[in-house]
């Protein structure tokens, strides 16, 4: 369907020209809770969008190439990263998407872009948990390339396998899936393994180095491939996140 409106939208078609393109010709901007749904349905492990609060895309021109999107933790793992007093400081990235079609160095652009505007539209949130899921392989390289602290790992994640082996999110239609809901739905719940555990502290330089110094959690040395449970205090289970890497 041909679209000659400015509005940006998931649904234009990608053309060959996309090969050619660079990153640095791709802009950082807002997406709906559709677009969410719809992008992770075809390029997120999940499947699903989850439980997206706030939102933003990789664009070129009217293209979406990739979603981020964010969620408020549980109180518990809010508290575990400042302290109690802090809690409502805390932001978790919830899924981070790109298309087959997205350039070299997009989960970085779009990652960056993101917590830019977090800083610039919500300057009161000093941090973001994101977590990679080691049950499929992802060790957190992109989160490693942009300069994310390794806090360890946040505990065990449950993993749901729907009837026809699909993995499902523990958020489904609007609301939280819990395990025992789960079995009623004939879903399979299954240990998911440690997930590697990242934060982003925000804000100026001084900022940084305040909230740093409030940081609860460790910061150790990035994992390795060979290195899926490396030690690390665990917390509250948060939903899914990360792209394969």
């Amino acid at each position: 369907m041909d679209r000659q409106v400015l509005t940006p939208s998931l649904w234009d078609e990608v053309d060959a020209s996309l090969s050619e393109i660079k990153v640095s010709q791709c802009v950082v901007g807002p997406v709906s809770t559709r677009d969410v749904d719809e992008f992770c349905k075809r390029y997120h492990y999940t499947a699903t969008g989850g439980n997206a609060s706030w939102r933003w895309g990789l664009w070129h021109g009217v293209t979406l190439l990739g979603i981020v999107a964010y969620n408020l933790p549980t109180r518990e793992t809010c508290e575990s990263v400042f302290g109690p007093e802090h809690f409502d400081k805390v932001w978790h990235m919830g899924r981070l998407a790109l298309s087959d079609e997205a350039p070299r160095n997009s989960e970085s652009r779009l990652i960056a872009g993101s917590l830019q505007l977090i800083k610039t539209q919500h300057p009161d949130t000093w941090g973001v948990l994101t977590y990679a899921a080691t049950d499929v392989g992802h060790i957190g390289y992109v989160y490693q390339a942009t300069n994310a602290i390794y806090t360890g790992t946040g505990g065990h994640s449950v993993v749901y396998i729907d009837e026809k082996g699909r993995r499902r999110s523990d958020y489904y239609a609007s609301s939280y899936v819990s395990a025992a809901a789960a079995r009623e739905r004939g879903w399979k719940v299954t240990d998911g393994g440690p997930k590697h555990r990242y934060l982003y502290v925000l804000g100026s330089k001084t900022q940084r180095r305040e909230r740093m110094r409030l940081m609860r959690l460790p910061s150790l040395p990035y994992p390795k491939p060979e290195s899926v449970t490396p030690q690390g205090d665990s917390d509250a289970l948060v939903g899914q996140g990360g792209v394969s890497e």
